[in-house]
């Protein structure tokens, strides 16, 4: 089969990697698959670690309640990530076709995350009147959008020029810098609000270690000289970044439902559900992050061929990994987080199957958003899921609330 990519038009003289640029380039060419996802699962070892202890912690510590009111702070800082999240995947782009110098880059992702993340951060906060003395759950990850977006940006760009060490770093950083400035103020009695506004700090400094390090490698930020470049990474991270949302909400949308319809307590009880199912993604990940340079920038034959290893691999990682899970999670429960979290394992059990499927869709995505650049089929698969997971939830929630199948104890 031929490569049947269009051209990308020439850039400009100005746009142009230099040499220094495209010497970096080739000094961080990925490693190889094995090195590479043994890298990456290590660091997704501490990851797992820090992410469990998350959970154990504002379960324990917040009760069922405060557990609610964080995780819909968490879902807060997910959506304000949304609408412009994948302009990383714009940048991928770029960085594939050489069409754009890396401080140039650096220099526009700061601009749109700055712009971006008031306009996200402003429409999120139209909404804290709805939710009458929880405003704030809302308020508070919206002041941090900017550094939400920034966060990310930075790690698709590592992602992008193939530093999975740094990529990993990164991610790893996004979930033990929440626990060491949660972890503090529960310790010391704090209420929720207080520890969930210290804790949205964690965003703001992820941000600044991340630039920081990746001002060191590719030097400080500048201007786009192309103005042109603004339009071509909002208007291509705005597509790609329907299709992440779409994704990204399906397993979330019982905690939007839940809000509306039940209690803080059984938000809580449920999102830790979630975050057990989202434990499996963990390693399925850190193979779309391994694999990500190669998929979207090697020849489209072999890109399909990586694309299709992926996809088996991270099945069966999930697959393992919900089987070994879910008879842990019931074992280790009640002294963990407690008997008010009874319901877990079994809504576990209920997740674990659509987690599975979900693990094979990343790279998949990286094929259709970056290799071929068509995401149209995709959207319409996402789009699809999305309305029927809302469709059943908003049908089902109101008459059996978190239970699902039976009724909830008097």
């Amino acid at each position: 089969m031929k490569d049947r990519r269009r051209p990308s038009p020439p850039p400009s003289p100005s746009a142009r990697l230099t040499d220094e640029e495209e010497a970096r380039l080739a000094a961080l060419r990925p490693p190889s698959i094995a090195a590479g996802g043994l890298d990456a699962l290590l660091f997704r070892g501490a990851e797992l670690v820090s992410l469990v202890l998350l959970v154990i912690v504002t379960a324990r510590l917040m009760e069922p309640s405060g557990r609610g009111l964080y995780a819909l702070a968490s879902l807060t800082a997910t959506l304000c990530g949304l609408p412009l999240g994948a302009v990383w995947i714009a940048n991928s782009v770029e960085i594939a076709r050489a069409r754009t110098s890396l401080r140039e880059l650096l220099g526009a992702s700061m601009v749109i995350a700055m712009v971006g993340g008031l306009a996200s951060g402003a429409l999120a906060l139209c909404f804290a009147p709805l939710l009458g003395d929880r405003w704030w759950v809302v308020a508070l990850p919206a002041a941090v959008a900017s550094f939400i977006l920034l966060g990310t940006y930075l790690e698709g760009l590592y992602t992008g020029l193939g530093h999975v060490r740094a990529a990993n770093l990164i991610i790893v950083g996004r979930a033990v810098l929440p626990l060491l400035f949660i972890l503090p103020p529960l310790v010391a009695g704090a209420s929720p609000r207080t520890a969930i506004a210290i804790w949205t700090l964690s965003f703001v400094a992820l941000a600044a270690i991340a630039f920081v390090s990746m001002r060191s490698l590719v030097g400080g930020p500048r201007r786009p000289r192309e103005r042109a470049l603004y339009r071509r990474l909002i208007l291509s991270g705005t597509k790609a970044s329907a299709l992440n949302a779409l994704v990204m909400l399906s397993d979330r949308v019982g905690l939007i439902v839940l809000a509306i319809f039940a209690t803080d307590v059984a938000v809580g009880i449920y999102s830790v559900a979630v975050a057990g199912a989202q434990v499996l993604l963990v390693t399925a990940n850190a193979l779309a992050i391994s694999t990500f340079r190669r998929i979207g920038g090697d020849a489209r034959e072999v890109s399909a061929a990586l694309t299709a290893r992926t996809i088996r691999h991270a099945i069966l990682l999930a697959a393992v990994g919900g089987a070994a899970l879910l008879p842990l999670v019931i074992l280790t429960l009640p002294w963990t987080v407690g008997a008010q979290y009874d319901d877990v394992p079994s809504l576990l059990m209920l997740l674990i199957p659509g987690t599975i499927f979900l693990a094979a869709m990343s790279p998949l995505f990286t094929f259709f958003q970056v290799q071929v650049e068509r995401s149209g089929g995709m959207f319409a698969f996402a789009a699809t899921m999305l309305a029927a997971n809302v469709l059943l939830a908003a049908a089902l929630a109101p008459i059996w609330g978190i239970w699902g199948w039976r009724s909830p104890p008097a």
